[in-house]
């Protein structure tokens, strides 16, 4: 197990390291003959490309979301972090302006804290390389009124129509670190240019990966928890560089927001933590000190998946679409049976999407691996039931323990103390429950017929 302390570098070429007695130092070239590494160049083209001129302040933002993603996906858990989980990890970050971003220190180590488990040191130096060109304010572009967050999943689909419909024309920002959900943004795009193509729509993509192996005796690691904060500093990033745009959208249902773990077993690794309301707060604490007129905020967050499926302001598109956008998180466990990647129709993302698919139109166009209720309550083979029996046992644990909604929406993370505002996140919370337990009981008694004939 070693300390990470990774230093983001302008004036060096290739990466370089040292060892300490416990800690491994690692200098990290930002730069390339002058060109921005690891997808940073590309996005910066494209955006100009729609006049586009993102500030200092939003260069700092996006240096340190990929400085935070690289140490995420490139410092193996179970090698370097205690109990093989928590991580210590330092980062030194050149910025614009370093009296600012020291006063909000503690903010951003307890956001990465919050969303990682890992214990984070942040530490600001300054940055001399400059990232504007002398842009005038004059020249950033009039010409959108909303962003959102666009990941090719199915509330993003929602979030989307809905825009269109109300005609908006909108920023979207995707992170494509592979093909699936590359190809799910790309499709669903298709059929909105032809929907509606008197709205713009203009989809800013991140490709950002990292060689294996990159950070020396790092390894890899799978478990993207920071997935979310580069996803939203990227976009923040780029909306600095517009005149209209204030807010960034991040659609996601209440229940998956929340995400109470469902039973004891998944309070540690599996409660991802993107978009819960105490995260989104830190953003906007962070980007309000930094004297930013920004915000960061979920419109769905007192919705169900099926809420937001059966709202939509038209569902014959959200229907026809819905085949095309991707919600699975682990679409490469189709392989074992010797299928192309595609939704597995049992893990967590997959049980509330058909939830929702069966409120809001009692039929679904989506290809599952695994579609019997009955088989996967009944089986114990490849994990295939443990989802859906720790859906059931949440479920029973609200029908049998009236109000404890309003106990178990705490277990996630700390929530301001305003009445309303609780009962309302616990209604979203016990609706999202019952949703799929209708799905479940529906798809139960539907294969006991159909059995019997």
């Amino acid at each position: 197990m070693s300390k990470y302390y990774l230093k983001a570098d302008y004036d060096i070429q290739s990466l370089k390291f040292r060892k300490t007695e416990d800690t491994i130092v690692v200098d990290i070239p930002m730069l390339s003959h002058g060109k921005l590494n690891y997808g940073l160049e590309h996005v910066k083209t494209l955006l100009r490309s729609h006049n586009i001129f993102p500030s200092e302040l939003g260069f700092d933002i996006i240096t340190l979301a990929t400085m935070v993603y690289l140490a995420d996906t490139r410092i193996k858990r179970l090698i370097h972090g205690q109990d093989s989980w928590t991580r210590e990890i330092v980062i030194q970050l050149p910025v614009s302006n370093v009296d600012l971003w020291n006063k909000q220190v503690k903010t951003v180590e307890q956001m990465l804290k919050f969303l990682t488990g890992d214990l984070w040191g942040i530490e600001f130096v300054e940055r001399n390389w400059p990232f504007e060109l002398n842009e005038k304010a004059e020249e950033k572009t009039t010409l959108y009124s909303r962003a959102s967050l666009f990941s090719g999943g199915m509330d993003s689909l929602i979030s989307t129509i809905n825009l269109m419909e109300q005609k908006e024309n909108t920023l979207l920002f995707g992170h494509a670190g592979e093909g699936l959900t590359k190809n799910a943004q790309t499709n669903i795009l298709n059929v909105l240019n032809a929907k509606y193509p008197e709205i713009e729509h203009t989809l800013i993509d991140l490709w950002m990966s990292f060689p294996d192996d990159y950070i020396p005796e790092g390894g890899n690691d799978a478990n993207t928890r920071s997935r979310s904060f580069l996803f939203i500093g990227f976009a923040l990033f780029s909306i600095t560089g517009t005149k209209n745009i204030k807010e960034l959208m991040i659609p996601e249902n209440g229940l998956i927001a929340l995400n109470i773990p469902l039973e004891i077993t998944r309070v540690g690794s599996f409660s991802t933590r993107t978009t819960h309301p105490f995260y989104l707060s830190l953003w906007n604490n962070l980007l309000k000190n930094l004297g930013m007129e920004l915000s960061v905020y979920n419109p769905y967050w007192n919705k169900t998946k099926g809420e937001m499926a059966n709202e939509c302001l038209n569902k014959d598109i959200l229907f026809e679409t819905m085949g095309l956008s991707f919600s699975c998180s682990s679409p490469g466990k189709a392989r074992w049976k010797g299928l192309s990647p595609q939704h597995c129709g049992y893990c967590v993302p997959c049980l509330i999407r058909r939830a929702a698919m069966h409120k809001a139109f009692g039929r679904d166009s989506t290809v599952y691996t695994e579609t019997s209720i009955h088989h996967m309550q009944s089986s114990n083979a490849s994990g295939i039931g443990v989802q859906l029996r720790s859906f059931q046992y949440a479920i029973e644990h609200i029908k049998k323990h009236p109000d404890i909604e309003r106990i178990s929406i705490h277990k996630s993370g700390p929530l301001p103390q305003d009445e309303d505002y609780l009962s309302e996140l616990a209604s979203t919370y016990r609706r999202g429950l019952l949703e799929v337990d209708a799905f479940i009981q529906d798809g139960l008694n539907h294969e006991e017929r159909h059995h019997d004939l």
